[in-house]
């Protein structure tokens, strides 16, 4: 890392950036994903698409300028963010073609490898200095019709949370739209040059007050000690195991729909699902499971003239709350000679539903809702904080990130004239993904809607921390609930 300490320094990073160094450093948490099939609708040979793939990143990379920006010392409390002056896009750009026809089914074996792959390798390089990102194109079998591929856009998380990776596609769109206009694509450099007067967001402190409040509500609000699981305790080295579930459109727009009639997200419905079909693989001495639901801050960042809009801020900015779902919250099958899974009520749903209105209500003098994250402000060391964890239990069970449904293309923003492009590009569906969070909960999933309509979640655990069999029990339950099993 002493090569890129010569590099520009643009700014310290902040305690939520310091969380994702530090995790990072020790080896507890790798990265995040962000992947997404894009149809084009001409041919393009090898050659060609990696013209496309540099000039489309080109554009998107001086766009977003935390994508050239490294951070150094990541275990001190004096950590900071430096500026890479030229990226090699052949350093961090990787080609490859699926072996077999790519299916639309609830399962992706070969992508599931290549994020497993992925959310294993991080991003201290001793060859040179690269970006703290990385892009895979995985291209579609020639036996497809069309030019299809998967863009897998994998990230260290002080760079940005997961909002930050639909970001990333978004322009990523935008711009191939763009680059599929160019007379000659076959001038497209791999190289890129950053501009000197590039700059990064300020961190999450500065655009959020962080109101810390001073008599928080405890997630067990019953104050019972009641019997919880959290899988095995807190331990490293890690290597993290992934899974893709996708859930067809059919099931997913069902399942939103009984969702809304009940007047809840999708993402307390999700939760109810996720907690029933462990307690359904779970002994009957466990009555309770603890959750962790992040939540997006970006609605409450004070951007100023930083940014068009929050919605198109790259950065980590995010905070999280916990609720516990006790088993008496879900009921299951007993009679049925079809057993469909984890069976949900309302119970489940409707005490997470509440849970987060508690959040978003809770707000403190300058109208802002209190933030778990403004904790660790008054944590200087947080390196000797999380050394210390190792061989602690967990606090949680399980942890469920929805981003929700990408948004739907919006007008060209890269001198594309309206409707030029119609049709030339397509986004289908997509995966959220992570690597196992080595203090975090014993499973991690992570949710998208791509713009097939369909549900994706991405299931990451560590090894040692819970058996492989447990997670697929959990995983064929909880695709049972939101496919028919579950009563709302």
């Amino acid at each position: 890392m002493n090569s890129v300490r010569k590099f520009p320094v643009l700014r310290s990073l902040g305690k939520s950036e310091q969380l994702s160094a530090v995790s990072h450093e020790l080896g507890f948490f790798k990265n995040v994903g962000i992947s997404a099939h894009y149809s084009l609708s001409t041919i393009a040979t090898l050659p060609d698409l990696q013209s496309i793939i540099y000039a489309t990143l080109t554009q998107v990379i001086h766009r977003n300028s935390i994508l050239s920006a490294v951070p150094v010392d990541e275990l001190s409390p004096s950590a900071y963010f430096v500026r890479l002056q030229s990226l090699d896009l052949r350093s961090c750009v990787l080609f490859k073609t699926r072996a077999s026809s790519i299916e639309q089914h609830n399962q992706d074996p070969e992508l599931d490898t290549l994020l497993q792959e992925e959310h294993n390798t991080d991003f201290k390089s001793c060859h040179g200095p690269l970006p703290f990102w990385r892009l895979t194109i995985l291209q579609d079998t020639g036996e497809e019709k069309g030019c299809g591929f998967t863009a897998s856009f994998v990230f260290h998380h002080s760079l940005g949370d997961g909002a930050t990776g639909v970001i990333f596609h978004q322009s990523f769109h935008q711009a191939l739209e763009s680059a599929l206009m160019l007379p000659c694509l076959k001038s497209s450099s791999p190289k890129i040059q950053v501009s000197e007067s590039s700059t990064v967001l300020p961190p999450l402190e500065d655009l959020h007050p962080l109101p810390l409040n001073s008599n928080p509500l405890h997630h067990r609000t019953s104050g019972e000690e009641l019997e919880e699981w959290t899988g095995n305790p807190i331990q490293v080295p890690m290597t993290s195991y992934y899974r893709t579930l996708f859930l067809s459109p059919i099931a997913s727009a069902k399942f939103a729909q009984e969702c809304k009639e009940n007047g809840l997200t999708v993402t307390s419905g999700l939760t109810a699902v996720l907690a029933s079909a462990l307690f359904e693989q779970l002994p009957g001495t466990v009555h309770a499971l603890t959750g962790i639901i992040p939540i997006n801050l970006r609605p409450w960042l004070s951007l100023h003239h930083n940014c068009t809009s929050t919605n198109e801020a790259m950065g980590s900015f995010i905070d999280a709350l916990e609720v516990q779902i006790r088993r008496e919250h879900c009921s299951f099958p007993t009679d049925s000679d079809e057993h469909t899974g984890a069976t949900c009520g309302l119970a489940a749903a409707r005490h997470t539903a509440e849970t987060i209105k508690g959040y978003m209500g809770n707000k403190s003098p300058s109208g802002e809702p209190y933030t778990s994250v403004a904790a660790f402000k008054g944590i200087h060391d947080i390196a000797a904080v999380f050394k210390s964890m190792v061989n602690a239990p967990r606090d949680a069970a399980f942890e469920i990130s929805n981003l929700g449904r990408f948004p739907p293309p919006s007008s060209p923003s890269f001198d594309v004239p309206d409707g030029a492009c119609e049709g030339r590009c397509r986004i289908g569906r997509m995966t959220f993904s992570r690597s196992a969070v080595g203090f975090g909960a014993a499973i991690t999933t992570s949710v998208v809607m791509g713009n097939d309509g369909g549900l994706s979640v991405g299931w990451s655990w560590q090894e040692g921390v819970i058996e492989r069999k447990l997670v697929e029990s959990v995983m064929e339950g909880f695709r049972k609930g939101v496919e028919g099993g579950v009563h709302l």
